[in-house]
């Protein structure tokens, strides 16, 4: 099965202590919209939004085109569009393009952003989030 939710293991073998992961297995392409509560896992492709109150992972073998509204993004992979979230991570070999809005944002040693970066407070506003075109759900 191509996604599947784990109960108490994360991707890189981490127990989670707050409940599951979604897993995107790589060669799995999907289009369309996400909102979840659990840690995120992408080692597919995905277009399309994504909304999730934890974490969001982009695999080194990842690709996301679209919108993440999220509490953190990790980036291993290759991210385009635009991000909301309190923490943006990007690990080497990783590679966002696009306009950032988050109050940390890490760019590790091969490491590429290419694009625009709003450093906000630790929630953005509403405001900020409209004129990025994201919508935030019960938040």
């Amino acid at each position: 099965m191509a996604i599947f939710v784990s109960d108490n293991k994360q991707p890189d073998g981490v127990n989670t202590s707050g409940g599951g992961a979604t897993i995107i297995a790589q060669g799995t392409k999907i289009k369309g919209e996400i909102n979840t509560d659990c840690r995120l896992h992408i080692d597919g492709e995905f277009e399309g939004n994504i909304h999730s109150k934890d974490t969001v992972m982009i695999g080194k073998n990842g690709v996301v085109h679209g919108e993440i509204d999220t509490s953190s993004l990790i980036v291993s992979g290759r991210f385009v569009g635009n991000v909301v979230s309190s923490t943006l991570e990007i690990k080497p070999q990783g590679r966002v393009e696009g306009t950032a809005t988050t109050s940390e944002f890490v760019i590790e040693r091969k490491g590429v952003f290419v694009g625009e970066s709003k450093v906000k407070g630790p929630n953005a506003s509403k405001a900020d989030i409209a004129a990025l075109g994201l919508s935030k759900k019960d938040k």
